[in-house]
C-alpha cells in the first residue's frame, strides 16, 4: 500500500474528535498526515498514540489532550523543562518535545487511543528516568493501559478500575538505583527481583520501557509483559522472553484497551515519562540505524523545519560534506544526495508529511525528523 495514497484515511475534523485526541503541535493537516504515515507502516502495523510532549515547559498535560480521572483538582501533570532520549541507540521517540513530570501527589490523568483494542496484543513504549532517589514513600504504579468505565460511549474523565499492566517504581539496593515492576492488576507494590520487579537500574539514567497487553482466547487469561532496555541494547525486535513476564490469570481480563493513563500516588515520586508509542505491534526505530553517533546528532541541525519549498540547510559540526538520505517513517529510502558547499541539499518535492533524514559524514551517522508542509 502506497503511503501517500492514504492522505485521506482520516475525516478532516479528525483531530479534534477522533477519540478526543487533539494534535500534537502541529496544524490539523500535517497532523492527520504523521498518523496516516505511521499507522500504514511494515506489516500493517497501527500506531494508535504518539505523544512526545512538545508542549511548553510548565504547561498542565490536560491542556493538551489528556484528560483528568482522578483528584482532577489537585496537582495536575506537568510538562517538564527538558526531554528525553535513549542515547545513541535510535527510538522514534529520541529527543523531542519535553516530558511528563509525574511527581506528585494528585491528578491522575489518560490520553484515549486513536482505536480501540480488544484482540492480538497492544504495546506501549515510552523512555523514563528517576528525578532523584527512589524511596519507599516514592514507590507505586506511575503507567497502566485504560478502558473507559463506559466502553461504549466513552467520557474521558471516567475510567474504569481494571488498571491492566500497572508498571511500578520502587526501591533499589542503594540510593543510587531503582527498580522497575510490573502486575496484571495487583495495587500492592511488587518486590521479588528477577520476577516481578527488574533488578536495580541507575538512577542517573534513561531506559526505554514497553509494556505488553496480550488478549488470549477464554476468561481471566490474558497477559501482561515488561521489557527494559537501556542505551546500547537492540530493540529491532521482540525479544523471545521479556524482562518481566508474562503474567495473567489474577483479574478479569480487560474487555477493551482504550487509553494509556500517568498516575500520581505521592508527593515522594520521582518518575519521568517521554515518547510514549502505543502500536499493535513491535516497531520502535528507523530501519537503517547503525553508526548512529549521539554526539554528532546533538552538534547536527537542519532548517528551516519545518519547509514547504527551497533547498534544505544542515549545519554540521565541520564543513566536511556529509551524505544525505530522505526516508519514510518505516526506513524506506526515498532520495540520496551529497550536502552543497554551504550544506544546502535539494530534495525532490514531496507530499506533506513527516520523514527522516540520515546523515552521514566520516562513518558517523545522525537521524533528524523532517516535517514538509
Amino acid at each position: 500500500m502506497n503511503f501517500f495514497s492514504q492522505l485521506v484515511c482520516l475525516p478532516s475534523d479528525a483531530n479534534n474528535h477522533l477519540h478526543g485526541l487533539k494534535p500534537f503541535g502541529m496544524n490539523r493537516n500535517r497532523w492527520i498526515v504523521l498518523f496516516c504515515l505511521f499507522s500504514f507502516g511494515a506489516a500493517a502495523q497501527n500506531t494508535l498514540l504518539i505523544e512526545n510532549f512538545d508542549y511548553p515547559a510548565g504547561a498542565p498535560l490536560r491542556d493538551h489532550g489528556w484528560h483528568a480521572h482522578s483528584a482532577a483538582s489537585t496537582n495536575p501533570i506537568l510538562v517538564s523543562a527538558n526531554g528525553l532520549s535513549l542515547g545513541s541507540t535510535a527510538y522514534f521517540g529520541n529527543g523531542i518535545g519535553q516530558a511528563a513530570l509525574v511527581t506528585n501527589t494528585g491528578s491522575d490523568e489518560n490520553r484515549p487511543l486513536s482505536a480501540f483494542r480488544d484482540t492480538a496484543s497492544v504495546y506501549a513504549s515510552f523512555l523514563v528516568k528517576t528525578t532523584g532517589a527512589v524511596t519507599a514513600d516514592g514507590s507505586g504504579y506511575f503507567f497502566h493501559f485504560a478502558q473507559y468505565s463506559d466502553t461504549a460511549s466513552p467520557v474521558f474523565t471516567a475510567i474504569s478500575t481494571a488498571h491492566r499492566a500497572r508498571t511500578y517504581i520502587t526501591t533499589g539496593s542503594t540510593p543510587a538505583s531503582f527498580r522497575l515492576g510490573l502486575t496484571f492488576n495487583s495495587a500492592t507494590v511488587p518486590s521479588a527481583p528477577g520476577i516481578d520487579v527488574t533488578n536495580d537500574l541507575d538512577t542517573s539514567k534513561t531506559y526505554l520501557v514497553v509494556v505488553k497487553y496480550t488478549f488470549v482466547a477464554g476468561a481471566d487469561n490474558d497477559q501482561v509483559s515488561l521489557f527494559v532496555f537501556q542505551d546500547g541494547d537492540s530493540i529491532r525486535t521482540e525479544p523471545v522472553t521479556p524482562t518481566l513476564g508474562p503474567f495473567g490469570g489474577t483479574a478479569a481480563d480487560a474487555a477493551i484497551i482504550q487509553g494509556v493513563a500517568l498516575r500520581q500516588y505521592n508527593a515522594a515520586q520521582r518518575v519521568m515519562v517521554d515518547g510514549i508509542i502505543v502500536r499493535d505491534g513491535w516497531l520502535m526505530q528507523p530501519a537503517s540505524t547503525t553508526g548512529y553517533n549521539e554526539l554528532f546528532a546533538q552538534q547536527t541541525s537542519i532548517y528551516p523545519n519545518p519547509m514547504s519549498n527551497g533547498p534544505l540547510f544542515i549545519a554540521l559540526p565541520n564543513n566536511t560534506k556529509a551524505g544525505v538520505q530522505l526516508l519514510d517513517l518505516q526506513g524506506k529510502k526515498l532520495w540520496q544526495g551529497i550536502t552543497a558547499d554551504n550544506g544546502s541539499v535539494d530534495l525532490p518535492t514531496l507530499p506533506a508529511g513527516l520523514y527522516l533524514l540520515q546523515i552521514e559524514q566520516a562513518g558517523k551517522i545522525a537521524h533528524k525528523r523532517l516535517v514538509v508542509r
